[in-house]
Order: C-alpha cells, then sequence, then structure tokens
C-alpha cells in the first residue's frame, strides 16, 4: 500500500529513521507483546516503549491487538505491527512510502469483523 499524504511519508520516514522503533516493529509483526515484554527484549526502558507506541499508533503501524484493565488501575495492552515491511524511498526531495500489511492480522480482523455481523 503506497502512502500518498506528504505528512503521513515524512511522518513514517522520520519513525522508521530510529533503530529501535524499527526493531519495535519487527518484534511484533509475528505475535503481540506488551509493553514490558517489549521493554526487556529491546532492553529499552518501559516509557520509551509507550511513547514509541503511541507514535507508531498514530501512524497506523501498531495497534493495540488486545487490551485489559489491571486490580490495581493499570492497564495490560498486547501491541501488535500492522505491516510486515516498511520501505522508505528517497529520490531527490522525494519520498515513497510503501506499507506491506500484516496478513495475520488483517485476517484476524476480517474474521472478528465477520463475526459481529458487519
Amino acid at each position: 500500500m503506497r502512502i500518498i499524504d506528504p505528512v503521513l511519508k515524512e511522518s513514517i520516514a522520520k519513525a522508521m529513521s530510529d533503530s529501535h522503533i524499527r526493531r519495535m516493529v519487527w518484534a511484533t509483526v509475528a505475535k503481540a507483546k506488551s509493553a514490558t515484554d517489549l521493554s526487556a527484549q529491546l532492553e529499552i526502558p518501559i516509557r520509551t516503549v509507550y511513547r514509541y507506541a503511541t507514535t507508531l499508533s498514530q501512524l497506523g503501524i501498531l495497534t493495540a491487538e488486545s487490551s485489559s484493565l489491571l486490580r490495581g488501575g493499570g492497564k495490560y495492552v498486547l501491541y501488535r505491527s500492522m505491516v510486515t515491511s516498511i520501505m522508505v524511498k528517497y529520490e531527490g526531495d522525494m519520498i515513497e512510502v510503501d506499507l506491506i500489511p500484516n496478513e495475520g492480522i488483517l485476517e484476524r480482523f476480517m474474521r472478528f469483523w465477520s463475526y459481529m455481523g458487519r
């Protein structure tokens, strides 16, 4: 899927320039993971994981696959990548961004949507 919106293209290109963000996207392609799991796996502070998750969610690259409230009032969220690949190409002052959807999560979403009678 080619991204057309110039602001979104710039935002995705900027986000993908961070190696931790790239690793976070890749770590959540096959299986949804919690912020705690991602923090341990990527060896970054949990606050950074939450900040990256917010950024990636706003860009449509990461989604909260499931969430539940904890007894202490917190929230337990499992994050999953919506894409398996992000290609950013620079040619002169032009940027092209292509996203390859994560079929695993799309299939699950379609099954859920079908189950809900939509």
